[in-house]
């Protein structure tokens, strides 16, 4: 997950992100909400860390919800 981070340092101050944690609610026990006005920083930091080893080994991804407020 280091390289997740290393990934998303760049992006610190468009995105901002929430972790959290469930207890069987869903289907994975973590989630990640990310916030930012320009949803192109979104696109690309997600697009970005597609790349990394750990979604390599570890890339089964639930569901993404995106939505504007």
């Amino acid at each position: 997950m280091f390289e997740h981070i290393d990934t998303g340092k760049p992006y610190t101050e468009q995105v901002k992100s929430i972790i959290k944690g469930s207890v069987g609610f869903d289907d994975y026990e973590c989630g990640v909400s990310l916030f930012c006005a320009d949803a192109l920083q979104f696109k690309k930091l997600i697009y970005e860390t597609r790349f990394d080893e750990v979604s390599a080994v570890y890339g089964i991804c639930g569901s993404f919800y995106i939505g504007n407020l």
